[in-house]
């Protein structure tokens, strides 16, 4: 059972630590472009909001002065429970397939594929939202000098403005080694904060099937405000995920009380906030956590800790890890703009460091959501509003997860590869029955996509479903790894797992019938549809819808097999 968010208000207002002054180095243009994000007005819809996370918990904060909104995530909660997809006697239709692949007939082989060795479900699970946390400031007239921000060498965000004459600001960030994301509201006349908070929950309003989710807000108690609830059940899978989320809020001054499931709080001079949120996983294939126990021991851990000496240890924690590397590019005017517009600007003005600035945004959301001991970076990565994200926000393994860690090794943040790792020796569990029950091979096999329960059977449609490879590809990944770091431990814990990839294709490879390759079939090139006789636009039975054409052919390459030309070096130079 993982943390949901737990945000206990904490305001001890001393200021021991060497916190940056955002607005006043943004004033005096005294501020690195290159790890700066800001902006001159709040956002307006999620994809605007700043994201902060610690690897497990992730949030994105709007920076809004009359509903500031911060949206969540904990990276265990997806729809579902523990479920596999793999089709007993799938193999038996190989042979069908792959002789239609050779005789041409690329449309009977891809509708044999989708009819008989598709996973059922032919879908996966979804990383689902788990809350907000709305904040309703009580006076919302005369607001002025609005600015939010986001600095990467912190992991800090914050915003202010000015509102009748009283300067408000609020901070907030994901404690890098603690199980909490923590806020901070200030201003600098006594009294002037007030306002009330919801917790509130997800639920999705879109499939009737999802009517099995539920979740409840409360108070708890005169200081807080608690959140639980479960996943949905989806394509026939029942969820089994709990979870619990739990703010606490401590003022400076003025009077705070709960009512039903809003928290008030009147005339405080400052606030402090802790959030917290954990769920049952335990892994894959466990779901006997106690969400509840969870956030009680988070809480335990952090209650009497005092907010400035969290930040301070979570800002030395994490710019240990963000100043591994630097990239210095020339600066321009356009720098000192606010982001939007200095990105706008660079489209007919050079603005060379721009680019150092995109540099160091991949760093960090890769920092902030792949940890040692959390799941691996998502679709996108650890953040998420939507109950029906594009593409479920899962593994897509056909490019899209390799994308996330190409820069791993090479941008100094190799301990962030730790998740994708676990996640591929985990993989083998489904991927050896998929191996055995759909191809008749030994070793292990992982298609086109998988889920926090690590399925591995093709998905999707066959069109996308006949990838093999994408275990063998995330295997180049870790051999790089390897490389990076040399180090022999995790060389003697990965060969194995390579050894198990290169065995599948060693059973799956045939030959061609022009008697000059071994090849994988059946096999995809992802989103190509090949030039062939009769491979047009047509109605899919899986799918139930029309594809451009399939995408199902036996691959090769120069007269090698694709596969085994990229993996048996690797498979070579590891052993």
């Amino acid at each position: 059972m993982r943390s949901i968010l737990f945000l206990y208000a904490m305001c001890f207002f001393a200021t021991a630590q060497a916190q940056p002054d955002i607005p006043a180095q943004i004033a005096a243009r005294k501020y690195d472009p290159a790890s700066l994000m800001w902006y001159s007005k709040p956002a307006t819809k999620w994809v605007e909001a700043l994201p902060i996370g610690n690897g497990r918990l992730g949030a994105m904060v709007y920076g809004k002065a009359d509903e500031e909104i911060i949206q969540f995530n904990e990276d265990t909660y997806w729809s579902g429970g523990p479920y596999s997809t793999t089709v007993q006697g799938a193999k038996a239709h190989l042979k069908d397939v792959q002789d239609a692949v050779f005789k041409g007939d690329l449309r009977q082989a891809s509708d044999m594929f989708g009819r008989y060795m598709m996973g059922y479900p032919v879908e996966q699970m979804k990383y689902q939202p788990m809350g907000t946390i709305n904040l309703f400031y009580t006076d919302t007239s005369g607001t002025s000098g609005q600015m939010r921000w986001l600095d990467l060498s912190t992991g800090i965000a914050g915003s202010s403005f000015k509102r009748k004459g009283v300067q408000y600001e609020e901070t907030i960030f994901a404690a890098h080694d603690e199980p909490g994301v923590f806020m901070r509201i200030k201003a600098d006349r006594p009294g002037a904060l007030s306002f009330r908070i919801e917790l509130r929950g997800v639920r999705n309003q879109t499939h009737s099937n999802y009517a099995t989710d539920y979740f409840h807000m409360d108070g708890d108690g005169q200081d807080g405000l608690v959140l639980t609830g479960k996943s949905a059940d989806y394509l026939a899978v029942k969820g089994a995920l709990r979870y619990e989320a739990r703010l606490k809020v401590k003022p400076v001054g003025g009077k705070m009380y709960v009512k039903g499931h809003e928290l008030f709080v009147e005339g405080a001079d400052a606030v402090t906030m802790v959030l917290l949120a954990e769920t049952n996983f335990v892994n894959y294939k466990d779901v006997s956590g106690d969400a509840h126990a969870r956030v009680e021991a988070d809480w335990a851990r952090l209650k009497e800790k005092d907010h400035d000496r969290l930040l301070q240890d979570h800002m030395n924690a994490h710019a240990a890890m963000f100043s591994r590397a630097s990239l210095n590019l020339p600066t321009s005017t356009s720098c000192w703009l606010p982001t939007d517009e200095r990105m706008a600007a660079n489209e007919h003005s050079a603005d060379p460091n721009l680019a150092a600035l995109a540099y160091q945004f991949g760093r960090y959301v890769l920092m902030c959501s792949s940890r040692p001991g959390t799941q691996p970076a998502n679709l996108q990565g650890i953040w998420n509003e939507d109950s029906n994200p594009a593409w479920d926000s899962k593994y897509t393994t056909n490019i899209n997860t390799q994308m996330n860690y190409w820069a791993v090794e090479s941008a100094n943040l190799s301990d962030c590869f730790d998740p994708l790792w676990k996640m591929m020796k985990e993989m083998q569990d489904q991927g050896s029955d998929v191996a055995q029950e759909h191809y008749g091979a030994r070793g292990w096999v992982l298609h086109q996509n998988t889920d926090i329960w690590r399925v591995a059977a093709p998905m999707d449609g066959p069109t996308w479903g006949t990838f093999t490879v994408g275990g063998a590809w995330l295997m180049n990944e870790c051999y790089e790894h390897w490389k990076y770091t040399r180090d022999t431990a995790f060389l003697k814990e990965y060969f194995p797992v390579l050894q198990g990839s290169v065995d599948f294709f060693l059973d799956f490879l045939v030959p061609h019938p022009n008697g000059k390759w071994m090849v994988t079939n059946p096999s995809t090139s992802p989103e190509n549809f090949p030039l062939s006789p009769g491979n047009g636009r047509y109605y899919d039975e899986t799918t139930g819808s029309f594809i451009p054409g399939t995408t199902t052919v036996a691959a090769m390459k120069h007269g090698r097999n694709s596969i085994g030309y990229e993996v048996d070096p690797t498979y070579a130079k590891a052993a």
